[in-house]
């Protein structure tokens, strides 16, 4: 950049120069030929200031890219890095009430992320892994020896953190029986699953499965539709129990209902009885009255 900056310079000072010579050469009254000059000297102002600021631009990009690079030499740093992308592909997968995230365990030991969907069988803990140093090393080695030596040492890298995962995150009683291992970067992803030693088959003998950000896309996908499935059938279990209970509610009140209406018929029979006793006794007392008045007319006439 530097080096097209002096070149660009160089042109128009010279393009410069050569003008004021011809413009001594000719009339003073020239005008055309100076404004010329003027507005090459404008552009040239022009361009030296867009230089300086791609200069710049350049010079903050080489800086940013610097620092991702040391962050990337950090372990700390990358491993941040990582748990920051595994919780974003969580968090756009999968609801939030089935993730927390940094969980501690009965043990003591804290997991990136538990994905807990109620049941103790059915808590599974995530953990993301930056297997970088050594995969770095084999990657850059040019002769066999080196290849072969740091070949050997990323796969023990890779089986170390498999089993660690695996001895902290598999609790019986208390998870899943198995957990995943998160790896950020698809190209060391790769190099596991293309191993020689078979480390995909070696992590799934201590219960832990090994994922890229692809793949775990593709399992939480697989996940979203199980829960959106089970979610759907326990939904309808609750309906189909809830109606259920609507039917034996109908048949007590039914039963309740034909209940009342006996005793209902009982006591209208009841009431049916009475009236007739109370028409019986009516009538006798209305006889007994009719004969009163009998015997009070007879005592009435001989007293005449």
């Amino acid at each position: 950049m530097e080096i097209l900056i002096y070149i660009t310079c160089f042109v128009v000072i010279a393009y410069i120069v050569y003008s004021v010579l011809r413009i001594k050469s000719k009339s003073p009254g020239d005008d055309i030929l100076s404004s010329q000059i003027t507005n090459l000297s404008e552009r040239f102002a022009v361009i030296e200031e867009a230089a300086k600021q791609i200069n710049s631009t350049q010079n903050t990009i080489d800086e940013t890219f610097k620092n991702f690079q040391h962050m990337l030499d950090d372990k700390q740093e990358r491993g941040a890095f990582a748990e920051q992308e595994l919780e974003k592909l969580l968090r756009d997968r999968l609801p939030q009430k089935y993730l927390k995230f940094q969980e501690t365990l009965s043990n003591g030991k804290r997991v990136d992320c538990l994905i807990d969907f109620g049941d103790h069988n059915s808590r599974i803990g995530v953990d993301s892994k930056f297997v970088l140093d050594n995969f770095k090393n084999f990657k850059n080695s040019t002769s066999d020896q080196d290849i072969k030596k740091y070949k050997k040492l990323f796969e023990i890298d890779v089986l170390k953190n498999v089993k660690k995962i695996s001895d902290d995150y598999i609790i019986s009683g208390e998870t899943a029986p198995h957990a995943i291992m998160f790896v950020r970067s698809e190209n060391v992803f790769k190099a596991i699953e293309e191993s020689e030693s078979n480390l995909i088959q070696k992590s799934r003998e201590r219960n832990v499965l090994i994922v890229s950000p692809t793949y775990l896309w593709g399992l939480l996908n697989t996940l979203r539709v199980f829960l959106r499935d089970s979610d759907m059938s326990r939904k309808t279990q609750i309906f189909i129990k809830e109606i259920g209970l609507i039917g034996k509610d109908i048949e007590r009140l039914a039963d309740r209902t034909a209940d009342i209406e006996k005793k209902f018929n009982l006591i209208s029979d009841q009431f049916r009885n009475v009236k007739v006793s109370a028409d019986k006794i009516q009538s006798r007392a209305e006889k007994l009255q009719q004969i009163e008045n009998v015997e009070a007319e007879v005592e009435e006439l001989e007293k005449k």
